[in-house]
């Protein structure tokens, strides 16, 4: 598929997403999406007991707020520079230093 582009006689190529895959086999039985190179298949999914436990425990859900976090915790700290980075770059924001 070619479309028109603004160049003088030059035919711009219109890039393509991947194919998704709808076969509810597949879905279920391989990693879609893994596979980086151009040739080659998706890797079929093990049995659940052939993954590392900390796999099954990993937290998926939304990031905690900071009032849910423990003051002496890393992550606190970390998330409370965070947001003062954000508050300060919202505060500075169109301003001279």
């Amino acid at each position: 598929p070619v479309a028109k582009g603004k160049g003088k006689g030059m035919a711009k190529e219109s890039l393509k997403g991947p194919e998704v895959c709808k076969d509810p086999v597949k879905l279920t039985s391989h990693a879609m999406g893994v596979n980086i190179y151009k040739t080659g298949q998706d890797p079929p999914l093990k049995a659940p007991q052939e993954y590392p436990d900390w796999l099954f425990q990993l937290d998926l859900g939304p990031p905690k707020k900071l009032t849910e976090l423990d003051p002496e915790s890393h992550s606190y700290w970390k998330l409370l520079r965070k947001e003062h980075m954000w508050r300060f770059n919202r505060l500075h924001k169109g301003k001279k230093l």
